[in-house]
């Protein structure tokens, strides 16, 4: 078993996606940026979020395109997951992440899903889909600092990364550049310390992020939960759900608004 992911926080698998599929994906989601870029109309927007073309983000691309699926499928990644999360692993969240030039784009240090404090660990897929080096913004990491869990943080409204972390304390020194060439994926957990620096080139740096979370719970931020290995009966029944909620009354709004288009 490879123990990098639990000793660093990190791992990169290098070649899993081939140059015709990144370049593949990375043409379609070319016109999918197109399309929020004109405002135009989004089905989607009742159960998922809403793209950020202005900060080079687009949500929940799995639900809305099966052109991602076979991506956040792909055995190769959700083999390496498997060994740090066990069988039983669903979609937590994904989203497609790109760095337009033309604007500021600095990701600051921080840990993902630090609002979400109760839930347990996510690990992350960020599938590139360019050569990602330092000149155009790849990801920068403190090695080991999952290892503490979450850090004091704190909230600055209106920032597409609205939640930082404190850095005192932190040995901003340790960090590592990790490039990555198109079609290798960085495995990281949520707790991992990270960020990336301007793209002050006039290359795309342009990754598929996948949030990968065990079948402790199957709660997600919105949408419903995807099973993408494991969860059968018997999986099922070697999870101890005491304690969590198992159902819950759809979204008012989302029903509504199904029912109308109905009867339209």
């Amino acid at each position: 078993m490879n123990t990098e992911l639990k000793d660093n926080g990190y791992r990169i698998l290098r070649g899993v996606f081939s140059k015709e599929e990144t370049e593949e994906l990375a043409k379609f989601s070319n016109r999918v940026i197109d399309y929020a870029t004109e405002g135009a109309n989004d089905p989607f927007g009742i159960d998922y979020m809403k793209h950020r073309t202005d900060n080079g983000v687009l949500y929940d691309l799995y639900q809305r395109h099966p052109q991602y699926r076979k991506f956040a499928e792909s055995s190769d990644i959700l083999d390496a997951v498997a060994e740090h999360l066990g069988e039983s692993i669903y979609l937590y969240v994904n989203s497609f992440l790109y760095k337009p030039g033309d604007r500021d784009n600095v990701v600051p240090w921080h840990q993902d899903f630090l609002s979400r404090p109760d839930e347990s660990e996510k690990i992350l897929a960020w599938i590139s889909l360019d050569h990602a080096t330092k000149k155009n913004g790849c990801l920068k990491v403190l090695p080991g600092s999952h290892k503490d869990g979450f850090r004091e943080w704190y909230r600055v409204e209106g920032e597409t990364h609205h939640d930082r972390i404190r850095l005192d304390g932190l040995d901003l020194d340790s960090v590592e550049y990790l490039e990555l060439e198109p079609g290798d994926v960085m495995l990281f957990s949520n707790y991992v310390i990270h960020g990336s620096d301007q793209n002050s080139s006039d290359l795309p740096r342009r990754a598929y992020r996948v949030v990968y979370k065990a079948l402790d719970t199957a709660e997600v931020p919105r949408g419903g939960a995807i099973t993408l290995r494991g969860g059968t009966p018997d999986d099922l029944r070697k999870i101890d759900f005491s304690g969590v909620k198992c159902s819950r009354t759809p979204k008012k709004r989302g029903l509504k608004a199904r029912i109308k288009g109905l009867i339209k």
